[in-house]
């Protein structure tokens, strides 16, 4: 088969030269976006805040709902209580005022009615708590500690240095020294205390009576011996007694009974009775 041919030169086609469709755009809509753009990156910083917060504020309060779950869970109920500082109280005392808080969660143990039960015992003079999970609150005590007995009408009141009436029996008791003041609220009573509180504990035990209508005037007679001892204030004790155990022994020897001033202590003062 013969090839076509040609006659002449081939016709020229026509190229096609495409441009792209550009999109009409409204400028306003341009600057919006823009804006939209500007108001993101500048809000960026307080939105991350935000989500910090949040995170924070979900983490603190999902930590708060676990722990109350565990503490209010029968996980974390009273059912021991140890007493400590405890001496003349009977145990029994300070646990009954507990024992009815046995078997509460300790979060809602209610401390008011075990401060109005303990508080009520005149021997207490103060306390603490202490829980100790999962199971135990600890109650520790300080007892009053007895200074001297009072005669009153209705026998001898053994107080406390605060003048706390702790017991009353009908015979002078002899674990104390006698008291004789006025009473419990007068400047003798008060000099009495600080006088006995700053007496070293050996011849404090020795006391059997004291007296005093002021800070300065405080005496006392010792146990076994029938002398009269002259104190003064509260001031020098260690000196005083130092001063005393020296006149003593000078009384024994001599024999007799002595008015012993050891109120100035760098002047002794002797005055025989009989």
């Amino acid at each position: 088969m013969k090839r076509p041919q040609h006659h002449g030169a081939a016709p020229e086609r026509k190229a096609t030269i495409r441009t792209p469709r550009r999109e009409s755009v409204n400028p306003s809509a341009r600057i919006h976006r823009a804006e939209v753009r500007e108001e993101r990156r500048f809000t960026e910083g307080a939105r991350r805040n935000r989500r910090v917060r949040l995170t924070i504020t979900s983490s603190v309060v999902g930590f708060l709902l676990f722990v109350a779950t565990i503490v209010l869970s029968p996980l974390m109920t009273l059912t021991d209580i140890e007493v400590m500082g405890r001496v003349a109280v009977p145990e029994k005392v300070i646990v009954g005022a507990v024992k009815d808080q046995i078997g509460t969660p300790l979060a809602l143990i209610d401390y008011t009615a075990i401060s109005d039960k303990l508080g009520s015992v005149v021997r207490i003079q103060s306390f603490s708590t202490e829980l100790r999970p999962p199971h135990t609150l600890l109650v520790r005590i300080v007892e009053r500690t007895p200074i001297g007995a009072i005669q009153g009408a209705k026998g001898w009141g053994i107080v406390d240095a605060a003048g706390v009436v702790m017991q009353t029996t009908k015979k002078a008791p002899k674990s104390v020294p006698s008291l004789n003041v006025e009473s419990v609220d007068s400047p003798g009573f008060l000099a009495a205390v600080r006088a006995l509180l700053a007496l070293p504990p050996k011849l404090r035990s020795d006391v059997r009576s004291i007296s005093a209508t002021t800070r300065d005037t405080v005496q006392f007679v010792l146990r076994g011996v029938p002398h009269e001892i002259r104190w003064g204030s509260d001031e020098q004790s260690t000196l005083k007694a130092a001063v005393l155990d020296r006149a003593l022994a000078i009384a024994k020897k001599k024999g007799g009974t002595y008015v012993i001033d050891v109120s100035a202590p760098d002047t002794l003062i002797m005055n025989r009775v009989n």
